[in-house]
């Protein structure tokens, strides 16, 4: 006689040994929910080391143990940092970067490349065609590979990059940078971004801030 769950089939003859989840680990139930783990009475499959696992809810993706290393690898990955301070000056890094004097469609762009240490020298690397530089003000950086979506995490950087004024040496670049990022959030919520409304409503917290806007 078999009986099936979860796509595994178990025989009644072999009792199947499950992982139970210890609770006495330092990590309470709120640090694991949003990392696919809360407490509960049922049974299941780990999304990430496939072991069956009790102790946990209904709707678990994870088991405790994966979870925790789930909240780790979150809590130490690279994350914004607003303005140019502690930029790395010897590797690329990604940064959305206001271009003084800008030609193009946008005098805000995300680029890839080495800021200076003041962060108004932004070199962009090409592998077929040579450096350029771009003179301006890095407005936030992120120090990852992979080109970044956008996020609230970002939208929080750009926000605090313009409420430092000490940091960063605007001129009349504020009501520029804050124009463009209720654009973008406009164009998330637009494109149906899964984040818009969270994204919208942290780009909307620069309003708060009290800084020039002359258009003139």
């Amino acid at each position: 006689m078999t009986e099936a769950w979860a796509g595994r089939t178990f025989r009644n003859a072999a009792p199947l040994t499950l992982r139970g989840d210890n609770p006495v680990d330092g990590y309470s139930a709120e640090d694991l929910r949003g990392h696919g783990w809360a407490p509960g009475g049922y049974m299941g499959t780990c999304q990430d080391c496939v072991e069956v696992h009790v102790g946990g809810d209904k709707r678990c993706r994870r088991c405790r143990a994966c979870a925790i290393k789930a909240l780790e690898a979150s809590r130490n990955r690279p994350r914004w940092q607003s303005g140019h301070k502690g930029i790395p000056t010897d590797r690329p890094v990604w940064a959305y970067f206001y271009w003084s004097g800008s030609s193009e469609d946008e005098d805000i762009m995300l680029l890839h490349g080495i800021s200076d240490e003041g962060g108004e020298v932004f070199t962009v690397q090409h592998e077929r065609v040579r450096d350029w530089d771009r003179y301006g003000h890095v407005i936030c950086w992120i120090d990852v590979e992979e080109r970044p979506a956008l996020s609230v995490e970002a939208v929080d950087a750009i926000v605090a990059a313009l409420a430092d004024q000490r940091s960063i040496h605007w001129s009349c670049a504020d009501h520029i940078v804050e124009d463009w990022l209720h654009q973008t959030a406009l164009q998330a919520v637009v494109d149906g971004h899964r984040d818009a409304t969270r994204i919208a409503a942290a780009a909307l917290k620069s309003r708060e801030l009290d800084f020039s806007r002359y258009y003139g």
